[in-house]
């Protein structure tokens, strides 16, 4: 596996992970949006044999803070570590550049959206991040978690 930057010609090989995941990427604002944002931001992929099987996109929000703006593995790789190797280049690049704080935004179980986001916030629990806030910027039907990692 090899983790490297993202780049535009990414977008497509990308687009089909998000395909691949219709529990998590159901919301077609949010797919336009992810779609435009893997080929606009920085990112991370994670590559394997020269196929995409993973990505990231990213935001610096403060001189010290970044955010993981989305995040996916291929349906068939999930719970490969492809995830975790994408967070970890992430967070070694960030500490080398002096930011402190990683944060992610997902849903809240305040509504239970199913198992998936269980698992969601699961992935990042176990990499040490905590919940520091709910929102409803999404709609009270959709509130939304963020969580924190200090780096």
């Amino acid at each position: 596996m090899r983790i490297r930057e993202l780049r535009p010609a990414d977008a497509p090989a990308c687009d089909a992970i998000v395909a691949s995941l219709p529990a998590w990427f159901a919301n077609e604002e949010g797919i336009r949006e992810c779609a435009e944002l893997v080929r606009t931001t920085p990112g991370l992929v994670a590559e394997d044999g020269g196929t995409v099987r993973g990505f990231l996109t990213r935001a610096r929000r403060f001189p010290r803070t970044e955010e993981i703006t989305w995040i996916a593995v291929e349906a068939s790789r999930r719970g490969t570590g492809v995830g975790t190797a994408l967070l970890a280049a992430l967070e070694e690049d960030l500490r080398r550049n002096g930011v402190r704080i990683l944060l992610v935004k997902t849903l809240s179980d305040r509504e239970d959206p199913g198992p998936e986001y269980a698992a969601t916030r699961a992935f990042y629990l176990a990499r040490d991040f905590e919940p520091a806030l709910e929102l409803d910027i999404w709609g009270p039907e959709n509130p939304c978690q963020v969580l924190i990692k200090p780096l």
